[in-house]
């Protein structure tokens, strides 16, 4: 069984990176055609940013193998010899925090390397200082509250026969309350200030009135000391929620350009593709959770571990992308889908020409390749491409 499922993930990562090869050469094949929307030198740029950005992927592919393969062939057997001492929840936290640590150790030399990467193109202008302050925030918050997550996980599993509903019913429960603390989550690596420009800042309430969006301020956040990307976006459910622009974004678009990328982001609020978003998550959990909630006997005693809730929460953690893998198409067509709709309300708030403007100028300063083969678009891209985007904008 084991020899199965290691086949099973073999054929998944094979097929990924294939997929990234294929673009490698689509994005080569269409470079020799010559620029769109950009300058040849920005289009060269975004060329060899993309290429870049692909080799990062095969190789975050090669290392998932190397991990299930490793923990599968012995690792898990280790861990549990090593660490295992009764079935209290410490002990198994213990196991849970190992596995995580090994990952995280095999995995940073990629992390490094794509933030390299980034500093190499101009985007990532943070101090190596900073990512290494970044890196022990992430830890310490993981560490406290993925802990407390993860512990509640295992008790449901060792204490509860249908536990794979109750830990889904969790789960689900952790994401909306995610969601909604999400900005005070945001404020240990950024600063969040109130929008300054009282112009700027009567025009998005008022766009925001239209819809009937109701937040609890707009604020500037100070991506510039990490990043030179520009974006927008609301934060938060309920009481929580507020209108987030980077100070970059205020730097390189014009007022209408940035209520034009907002009323985007209010075409979201308007069609409810937040909780939408939200419902397709919690139908991708309740797969997951049924899957890996039905796990038999024999895979486990197959690697030689007891069968409790710490290895089955690694080998769902260990597998589950493959499943993701599968549904994803499904998900991004729905959420391409919602992009369009959303570009169609900025259009009507603002104007198409604000819109097409604020999303050319987005693809240029973030270089952004705008070219992507079908395939690669249809599997992993959440928004349309962006020629697709400005033709649809055009074509109404």
């Amino acid at each position: 069984m084991v020899n199965y499922i290691i086949g099973a993930y073999g054929v998944y990562v094979f097929f990924k990176i294939l997929l990234e090869i294929y673009e490698v050469l689509y994005i080569k094949k269409e470079f020799e055609k010559g620029p769109v929307l950009l300058k040849l030198e920005d289009f060269k740029n975004a060329a060899i940013y993309a290429i870049n950005k692909h080799t990062i992927n095969i190789f975050n592919a090669l290392i998932s193998m190397f991990l299930v393969v490793f923990w599968l062939s012995g690792g898990l057997f280790i861990l549990n010899f090593v660490l295992y001492q009764d079935n209290s929840l410490i002990s198994e936290l213990k196991i849970l925090f190992a596995f995580f640590a090994v990952n995280y150790i095999l995995t940073l030399p990629i992390h490094i390397w794509e933030k390299h990467i980034d500093k190499r193109f101009g985007f990532n202008v943070a101090p190596w200082k900073l990512f290494v302050v970044d890196e022990i925030k992430k830890i310490v918050l993981f560490v406290i509250f993925g802990g407390a997550f993860f512990a509640g996980l295992i008790y449901f599993i060792e204490h509860f026969q249908n536990w794979w509903l109750i830990g889904f019913l969790f789960t689900f429960g952790v994401v909306i309350l995610i969601n909604i603390l999400y900005p005070f989550f945001a404020a240990f690596f950024n600063k969040f200030e109130p929008l300054e420009d009282k112009e700027l800042k009567e025009s998005i309430e008022e766009m925001m009135e239209k819809v009937g969006f109701k937040s609890n301020g707009i604020f500037v956040m100070d991506a510039s000391k990490r990043d030179t990307r520009l974006n927008a976006y609301f934060a938060g459910l309920g009481k929580s929620k507020r209108v987030v622009l980077f100070d970059t974004l205020l730097k390189k678009l014009t007022k209408e350009e940035i209520l034009a990328v907002l009323g985007h982001e209010l075409g979201h609020f308007k069609h409810k593709d937040i909780l939408k978003n939200i419902a397709v998550v919690g139908v991708m959990l309740f797969v997951i959770f049924y899957i890996f909630g039905h796990l038999p006997d024999a895979l486990f005693n197959e690697l030689h571990i007891p069968k409790n809730g710490v290895n089955i929460v690694i080998l769902a953690l260990l597998l589950s992308d493959m499943i993701f893998f599968v549904l994803q198409p499904l998900v991004n067509m729905i959420s391409r889908h919602n992009e369009f709709e959303a570009d169609k309300m900025g259009s009507e708030l603002v104007s198409k020409k604000d819109l097409a403007s604020a999303l050319e100028k987005l693809v240029s300063e973030n270089k952004h390749f705008p070219k992507v083969s079908k395939i690669y678009s249809f599997i992993h891209y959440t928004h349309p491409p962006i020629l697709e985007r400005l033709e649809k904008l055009k074509g109404e």
